[in-house]
């Protein structure tokens, strides 16, 4: 990948998915730069298959190590906090790195953390391989939307954008099912090697200059020997007798830039700490809105419900008895995802983000109740509902936190990813806590009461701060 593609046009590094107007319209070859964001969507299609399938292996996580459910558990919980703190922390004091060399490092580093994953003996060492590996996806993921946007001209720069969120939604639908079945027939470790090799795939072609175009010569100085053979013309015209010959002798040498007046190296910089604290400042400043921070609180308790849930799948009495068990039920959630996305976002440009984050928590909340105690068909048909619910909730969250104008859309939209990792991270941990106590029939307590407690804080925030600002709420 061209290293200036990746540079050029990149409003804050790998602190947001925005990207400013790059110095060129767009790549030289149309055809390189698809191929360039189609690698970048690879890498975030393995993150995304590492992020949903554990939830499938955790029966053989628990059984291989010798601990709870409950416990293997926290393997989730740890990927979700870290990934959180490395998306509002990690980020921008990446931003002043060289993109390409953070979408490459950050690769080759989640690649080698997976592959220690599978092989770790003990719960201790997996929990550690999965807290760095998700340092690792916090800092790729952000760099790689960027990037995706910087190398596309401006006409297809949201068809950029679009194919790298695909990709994840993607990973729901074909990378954790497909690690699930892997582990099936081999052991849960075969999980974490899916990831570990297509993200050291996409790091082996990232480093290949994939979009590199043809290399430009400089133009010989006069009287030098062009490509051609010849020689350049001189000021005295074109021609044979317009020619002036330059002997060796008389050429002057180019001089060579010296060592001393080289430019400071990045870690040398003595204002670096102070840029990068500022940085962490400015992405928790929005945070000093009370209509920012209820937003974000509505979205932590539904994605603590909804994780509290999905994390233990496996567990419940439906997943036994359909094909395919926790994978089938991980198919369906991506699935519905997908169109519950579409849903979520176009609903609320209709009709208001609050029309559909109301419905999205009841549905969800109704889905968490009847789980455990449905059967089989009906458990199909209720993680269904509840993937369009959850995944129609996130856009239209996104599009209010927007609407408020408190802070720039890729400062905001950062902030609400970090309170859906918090989210996962808090459920992840609560339901092992259920399942280890009372069983994952009870599941569904935890999740019903924080959906009461989203509707209750969601239900204020209309009324009192948004009253009039959104249409149809």
């Amino acid at each position: 990948m061209r290293e200036t593609d990746l540079e050029d046009g990149m409003g804050e590094g790998v602190t947001g998915t925005a990207a400013r107007e790059p110095a060129v319209r767009g790549p030289r070859r149309p055809r390189a730069a698809r191929r360039t964001v189609a690698v970048l969507g690879t890498g975030v299609f393995a993150i995304g298959t590492d992020m949903f399938v554990v939830a499938g292996v955790l029966g053989g996580i628990a059984t291989d190590l010798g601990v709870s459910v409950g416990s293997a558990g926290l393997a989730v919980t740890v990927f979700a906090l870290a990934y959180a703190v490395g998306a509002v922390l990690l980020a921008p004091s990446l931003s002043v790195r060289s993109p390409r060399r953070v979408l490459v490092v950050s690769s080759a580093a989640f690649a080698v953390l997976n592959v220690s994953a599978a092989l770790a003996p003990e719960l201790p060492a997996l929990l550690a391989a999965r807290a760095l590996g998700a340092l690792a996806a916090s800092a790729y993921v952000p760099a790689a939307s960027a990037a995706a946007a910087a190398v596309m001209p401006a006409s297809h720069r949201g068809r950029a954008l679009g194919t790298i969120v695909g990709c994840m939604s993607a990973a729901t639908v074909l990378g954790a099912p497909a690690g699930v079945l892997l582990a099936s027939m081999l052991s849960w470790r075969a999980a974490f090697a899916l990831p570990a090799v297509l993200a050291a795939v996409t790091g082996l072609l990232l480093t290949g200059d994939v979009s590199r175009p043809p290399a430009r010569r400089e133009p010989p100085e006069c009287g030098e020997p062009s490509a051609s053979g010849g020689e350049v013309p001189g000021p005295g015209g074109a021609g044979r007798r317009g020619r002036q010959r330059v002997s060796p002798r008389q050429r002057q040498p180019r001089p060579r830039p010296s060592l001393r007046h080289r430019p400071p190296l990045p870690h040398a910089d003595p204002e670096l700490g102070a840029r990068r604290r500022a940085a962490v400042r400015a992405r928790l400043r929005p945070m000093g809105s009370p209509a920012v921070a209820a937003t974000l609180v509505v979205t932590f308790l539904l994605m603590t419900a909804s994780y509290s849930t999905y994390t233990y799948l496996p567990q419940l009495p439906a997943a036994a008895a359909v094909p395919l068990g926790s994978g089938l039920f991980i198919a369906v959630f991506g699935l519905a995802g997908t169109a519950g996305t579409w849903w979520g976002g176009s609903a609320a440009d209709r009709r208001g983000p609050g029309r559909v984050v109301g419905p999205a928590l009841v549905v969800s909340a109704v889905a968490f109740a009847v789980l455990p105690h449905a059967t089989a068909v009906v458990a199909v048909v209720t993680v269904a509902a509840w993937g369009v619910a959850v995944w129609g909730f996130v856009p239209a969250q996104q599009h209010r936190l927007i609407g408020l104008g408190t802070a720039a859309p890729p400062l905001l939209l950062a902030l609400h990813s970090g309170a859906v990792h918090l989210g996962s991270a808090a459920g992840s941990l609560l339901g092992g806590l259920v399942v280890d106590t009372a069983g994952a029939a009870r599941l569904w307590t935890v999740a019903v009461v924080c959906c009461g407690a989203a509707w209750a804080v969601h239900t204020v925030l209309v009324r009192t701060v948004l009253v009039g600002k959104e249409k149809g709420s």
